[in-house]
């Protein structure tokens, strides 16, 4: 179930704009343009956190966890991410690299009791986003040239104990998304002439979890997160080659998702927890591109559903000083057929590691992410792309910085 949109939900859209403009994602591609990743506490640990979830940010990993919270938190984090991409495209034989940059994009998080069995919480993050440019010079130019998702959701949850072993929790999203889009407009006749569109929407969807714990040893955590329907609205055209620039939209959908998790802790020092993350991405089937001066455009992104699988590992050897490790591997959602190096998607491996320390009321964590892919796209026969443009080999290595503090009031 989707929540119905309101026009009147474009009124935080200028809180929520001048924020993306402090936090415009990088290069963000962690599974297809979904970005799981939240608090480095979590994502030092393979972000498997579903049954944990003792933090400020159970109000994006789990809200039901906030009933664990015995006074005001606050978190305060960051998210660095240069995700290098390579592309040796069969057409030329040459080896084209997307422009990757470290760029920051933040997370917060505030949540308290509001009596022994409710509690509260509201937080802002970026979920999805999305940014590659290849150039103009790239052989699959008039596929791609430069993308970009901005996006930013605004949540607020509440979390309901209904027994010393069972909790809560659920909410809503306020999502501004801001898109663009560019690509070589007639290579043929104008090299270097791009169509571009840019718009931009306001949408709202929803979260429901669970927190369950049996026993002292072992806990287990759901979270869903509802789909959001986006209606990018902005201006697209190519002036350079007749089209002038006129109104236009683009629909897009944000993937749900179904995120299981379960926790096991021996003793006092160690914590071990597996999560499985079930992606939507069928969600994104046809998306249209309609424009005053032009046919509509269908744009088939035609994904497939896709699985995240994350182990961790928490070592406390007192209460100051905690160490994570863990490792994700994340399906490819993209088929051959409907391969676009805007996405550039693939069966991708994630490494992590972090260290936490805690001094009085004050917590820092640090995590580092290693990630690497390897995927060679053939046998396009029925695309759109009908030329194999993006025919080829492409090698991605990733490197991901998390820093975050968190005080408790």
């Amino acid at each position: 179930m989707n929540l119905p949109r309101n026009q009147n939900l474009r009124t935080p859209a200028g809180v929520l704009a001048a924020i993306l403009l402090l936090s415009a994602q990088p290069d963000l591609r962690a599974n297809g343009f979904y970005i799981p990743v939240q608090d480095p506490f979590a994502t030092s640990r393979g972000n498997a956190f579903v049954a944990t979830a003792d933090r400020p940010s159970a109000i994006y990993y789990n809200p039901a966890g906030l009933t664990q919270l015995d006074s005001l938190a606050v978190h305060a984090g960051v998210y660095a991410v240069r995700l290098g991409i390579e592309a040796e495209t069969d057409l030329d034989g040459l080896t084209h690299e997307n422009d990757a940059e470290f760029i920051p994009v933040p997370q917060l998080y505030v949540a308290a009791p509001l009596n022994d069995s409710l509690a509260a919480g509201v937080g802002l993050n970026a979920p999805f986003g999305l940014r590659t440019d290849w150039g103009a010079a790239a052989p699959f130019g008039a596929v791609a040239t430069e993308t970009d998702l901005k996006y930013a959701t605004a949540w607020g949850v509440l979390a309901y104990e209904l027994s010393d072993s069972l909790s809560i929790g659920g909410g809503i999203g306020v999502t501004y998304a801001e898109g663009t889009l560019k690509r070589l407009a007639a290579p043929q006749l104008a090299p270097g002439a791009e169509f571009e569109f840019e718009g931009d929407d306001v949408a709202a969807n929803w979260i429901a979890s669970l927190l369950w714990n049996p026993h002292q040893q072992h806990s287990f955590g759901v979270t869903y997160r509802a789909k959001t329907d986006l209606d990018l609205e902005g201006s697209g055209g190519a002036p350079a080659v007749g089209l002038p620039n006129g109104r236009a939209s683009l629909d897009l959908v944000t993937p749900d998702t179904l995120v299981v998790g379960y926790a096991f802790r021996p003793d006092d020092y160690w914590t071990i927890e597996a999560n499985v993350e079930w992606v939507n991405w069928n969600r994104l089937g046809t998306s249209t591109l309609r424009q005053a001066f032009s046919p509509d455009t269908p744009l088939p992104f035609n994904w497939e559903s896709n699985f995240m699988y994350g182990i961790g590992v928490t070592y406390a050897p007192n209460r100051t000083w905690a160490f994570n490790a863990g490792y994700i591997f994340i399906e490819n959602s993209q088929p051959d057929l409907n391969f676009n190096p805007a996405v550039a998607d693939a069966d991708r491996h994630w490494l992590s590691a972090g260290v936490s320390y805690t001094a009085e009321d004050w917590t820092i964590d640090v995590a580092y992410q290693y990630a690497f892919s390897d995927r060679t796209v053939r046998d396009r026969t029925a695309a759109v792309d009908a030329g194999n443009l993006v025919a080829g080999d492409y090698r991605s290595r990733f490197h991901g910085l998390m820093l975050s503090f968190n005080r408790s009031f």
